[in-house]
């Protein structure tokens, strides 16, 4: 009996410190993020890269588990899809127009290759686990911190655009589309429609702007290694 009760104050504790700091919690996983891009990555070692990786994926839920947040909270909800379709929808009609008509300028795009159908039906799952790890876990816990949804979105996003550098181009755009995004999201939380708009907008902005801007959206040390 003592010992089960020696694991579950311990559980208890570890708990209480989760809880009474929420927005280190988002800062500790930015900085992860950041050393397994810059450092552990590059050394090709995956006895190091996997565990890192996988801390790094755990901590978002680990987080959501601790303050038992529900589904809905998370953005995980059908009931506001036609209200949060709506407001996404318009903010990404508004973002496609101004990717494409920055590549009609350069003279860039939109220049579609075949098969491009398959990237605007699949890469949305790549925004949907981005904006959980935005939106979920990092503008919840830096909203709940500060108190203040504005700067929890002006910070959320700046640690976004800082996980897509040294790609000025790419890191401006999630930049301006994080914030966007967790504006969306304080009002209509919604995983679903923001991982369309992610999504599609990507796929977008890669056919449509000079390629050596992007730089195939590569971030980090292979942001350099890319060759035309």
């Amino acid at each position: 009996m003592s010992q089960g009760r020696t694991h579950r104050q311990r559980a208890a504790r570890l708990r209480s410190a989760v809880l009474s700091q929420p927005a280190i919690q988002p800062l500790v996983f930015v900085a992860l993020t950041l050393a397994y891009i810059w450092v552990i990555r590059p050394t090709g070692n995956d006895w190091l890269k996997i565990p890192v990786f996988t801390i790094i994926v755990l901590i978002p839920f680990t987080s959501n588990f601790f303050h038992r947040d529900r589904l809905r909270e998370l953005g995980l909800r059908l009931d506001n899809l036609w209200a949060s379709g709506v407001q996404v929808g318009l903010a990404t009609l508004i973002g496609a127009i101004a990717v494409v008509g920055v590549g009609m300028l350069t003279g860039a795009g939109p220049d579609f290759p075949r098969g491009v159908a398959r990237s605007f039906l699949l890469y949305p799952l790549w925004g949907l686990a981005q904006q959980y790890a935005m939106q979920s876990f990092t503008y919840r816990r830096i909203r709940e911190g500060s108190g203040r949804p504005v700067l929890a979105a002006a910070i959320t996003a700046t640690l976004f655009a800082s996980a897509h550098w040294p790609n000025p181009a790419l890191a401006l755009m999630t930049l301006v589309g994080g914030y966007v995004w967790c504006r969306l999201f304080e009002g209509q939380p919604n995983l679903i429609t923001l991982a369309l708009s992610h999504g599609w907008l990507a796929v977008l902005l890669r056919y449509s702007w000079p390629a050596e801007w992007l730089h195939n959206l590569r971030i980090g040390p292979d942001y350099w290694a890319w060759t035309p």
